[in-house]
């Protein structure tokens, strides 16, 4: 099986998303259901929780996140909330999304929108300056931020050796893993991989 990881950088907007939906399995972030249903949808941020709880997007999603009281309390009346067990990325959705995806039975994993800090302050997202994310996503500490998720990913493809997963490069920087499970190719060359 193939899937796709949708997180919330810009790149992400020069996909039909409805298109890699007909084609993969697809999992996503955060406030990606206000335009997207994916098939998985992840958030570990209590206030998007409350949101996509609100909005009950997780009845339109298989919906996973992290325990919390009251959380846990809806989960037994019978809501559908599913959690991680064993494991989370802390409070990163992106990277739990990508685990979540390894963990099942997928043998490629496209990973988009994932666009990462390029050396300046600013961490890229669709959703900057909508309820529940900073107006500007400028951050002192972004690149730290950025190392920070690519430890986590590295960490996840070392776990996950005989899963494949392909990031789509949004922007100028590569991420130099060393690793044989892991490859980025274009925006480009992914528009012909879901438009064949």
């Amino acid at each position: 099986m193939i899937a796709c990881v949708i997180g919330n950088g810009p790149s992400r907007l020069n996909f039909d998303l409805s298109t890699i939906g007909r084609k993969m399995t697809t999992y996503g972030c955060n406030a990606l259901y206000r335009d997207f249903a994916p098939n998985y949808l992840v958030s570990m941020d209590k206030q998007m929780v409350d949101e996509i709880l609100k909005q009950e997007a997780h009845k339109r999603s298989i919906f996973y996140t992290q325990h919390e009281n009251s959380i846990d309390s809806l989960a037994k009346n019978g809501e559908p909330i599913n959690f991680f067990w064993g494991f989370k990325e802390t409070n990163d959705s992106g990277n739990s999304a990508l685990r979540l995806a390894l963990t099942q039975d997928n043998d490629i994993t496209y990973i988009i929108g994932f666009d990462y800090n390029e050396g300046g302050s600013n961490l890229p997202n669709v959703y900057s300056g909508t309820k529940h994310y900073p107006r500007s996503h400028i951050f002192p500490a972004a690149s730290m931020q950025t190392d920070k998720w690519r430890q986590r990913l590295n960490k996840i493809l070392r776990d996950y050796p005989n899963k494949k997963v392909v990031r789509v490069n949004g922007n100028s920087k590569r991420f130099d893993i060393p690793l044989d499970n892991y490859s980025e190719i274009t925006i480009e060359q992914f528009k012909e991989i879901i438009n064949d």
